[in-house]
C-alpha cells in the first residue's frame, strides 16, 4: 500500500504534501465511517416511538457513494491543478484544518443527537429540539461537517473536479434534504424559527472572537496575493469559495453579506486583472482595506446591508422581474 502511494504521489505537484493529505483523508475517512457504523447499530437496537417517517432518496448511502466517487480523483491526481508554492501551502493548510475540525464536528454531532439520529426523516415522539453541542454551530452539524470535509479534501489535494463536485453535485442534494427535515420540525415546533434564525444550515455559525481572527487572516492573505501577484484563475476561484463561505458563516448577518459582496467584487476584478489588464489587480488592495476597516466599523457593505437589508442591485432587477411579469 505505501509502495503504491509513493508511487502514485509522483503525479501531484508536491509527492510529501500529497501523502500527508491522502494519509489525513483516509484516516478520517475511516472515522467517520465507523461513527456511521455505530449510529446505524444503535438505531437497530434502540428504536424510539414515531409520529412520522418517511425514506429519503439522498440518505446515508447515497451521500457515501458520493463522498467515495471523490478519493480516486484525489489518488490519481486527475483535476489537481497547478498552484503557486505559497498558494499551495495556504490552501493546503486550510484544507487539514477543516478536514479535522469537520471529523471532530461530526463525531460531536452523532453524540449529541443520540436516540434522535435516523437515516430517513423521522419525527419521534416527544421529540426535543437539539441546539447544544454541535447544533449549536450549524442546524444540521452532520451534513454540514461532512460538506467541509469533502471542501477540505479538494484543497488539500488542490482538486478543481472534486471541488465542482461537491459544490454542483453534493451541496445542492444536502439543501434538499436538510430543507426537507425543517419543513416536520417546524410542524412538530414552532421554536424552530427561532433557531434557524439564529443558527446557519449548512456552514459554521462563526461569531465574536473567532470571527475577527478568521477575518484577519483572510485579510492579510488577501493582501500578500496582491502584493506578489500570485492570483491564478484556480486561486481566484479558491479565494472566491473561501470568502463566500464565511458569508454563509459570519455572524451578525451584515457582516457576512459584506463577504459576500466582497466574493462578487474579488471575482470581477480578479478576471479583469487576468484578462483585461493587471492594473485591476490593485483593486484589491480596496477590498483587503475593507476587510481591515470592518474588524472594528461598518465598512461600505455593512453600511448598505444597514440601508437596504440586501442588494440594492439585485433588489433592482427583482423589481423589474417583477414590472415586466405584471
Amino acid at each position: 500500500m505505501l509502495t503504491w502511494l509513493l508511487q502514485v504521489s509522483k503525479n501531484s505537484q508536491n509527492p510529501m504534501l500529497f501523502l500527508i493529505g491522502i494519509g489525513s483523508l483516509y484516516i478520517t475517512g475511516v472515522v467517520l465511517l465507523a461513527a456511521v457504523v455505530w449510529k446505524f447499530y444503535q438505531y437497530r437496537e434502540v428504536k424510539p416511538a414515531l409520529e412520522k417517517q418517511r425514506k429519503h432518496f439522498f440518505s446515508t448511502r447515497e451521500m457515501l457513494i458520493l463522498v467515495l466517487i471523490l478519493f480516486p480523483f484525489w489518488i490519481g491526481s486527475f483535476g489537481q491543478v497547478h498552484l503557486p508554492q505559497i498558494a499551495y501551502y495556504f490552501f493546503f493548510t486550510i484544507g487539514i484544518i477543516c478536514v479535522i475540525f469537520a471529523t471532530v464536528w461530526h463525531i460531536l454531532a452523532k453524540f449529541n443527537i443520540g436516540r434522535l439520529w435516523s437515516d430517513g426523516i423521522e419525527i419521534k415522539e416527544k421529540h426535543p429540539l437539539q441546539t447544544t453541542g454541535a447544533y449549536s454551530l450549524a442546524r444540521h452539524p452532520m451534513y454540514a461537517s461532512l460538506l467541509l470535509w469533502c471542501w477540505g479534501g479538494s484543497l488539500i489535494m488542490a482538486n478543481a473536479i472534486t471541488f465542482l463536485l461537491v459544490s454542483l453535485v453534493f451541496l445542492p442534494l444536502m439543501v434538499y434534504r436538510a430543507k426537507a427535515e425543517e419543513a416536520w420540525l417546524l410542524q412538530k415546533n414552532p421554536d424552530y424559527a427561532f433557531y434557524q434564525n439564529n443558527v446557519k444550515m449548512l456552514t459554521v455559525t462563526i461569531s465574536g472572537g473567532w470571527s475577527f481572527i478568521v477575518r484577519l487572516i483572510l485579510a492579510l492573505a488577501l493582501c500578500y496575493f496582491t502584493a506578489v501577484h500570485q492570483i491564478t484563475l484556480t486561486v481566484l476561484g479558491a479565494l472566491v469559495f473561501v470568502l463566500l463561505y464565511l458569508g454563509y458563516s459570519l455572524v451578525p448577518e451584515k457582516t457576512a453579506f459584506s463577504y459576500r459582496s466582497k466574493s462578487g467584487m474579488i471575482a470581477v476584478f480578479g478576471l479583469l486583472g487576468l484578462y483585461v489588464h493587471p492594473v485591476f489587480f490593485y483593486f484589491f488592495y480596496v477590498i483587503v482595506a475593507m476587510c481591515l476597516y470592518g474588524l472594528k466599523w461598518n465598512c461600505p457593505c455593512m453600511l448598505v446591508y444597514e440601508k437596504y437589508h440586501g442588494c440594492p442591485c439585485f433588489m433592482l432587477i427583482k423589481k423589474c422581474k417583477l414590472r415586466r411579469l405584471g
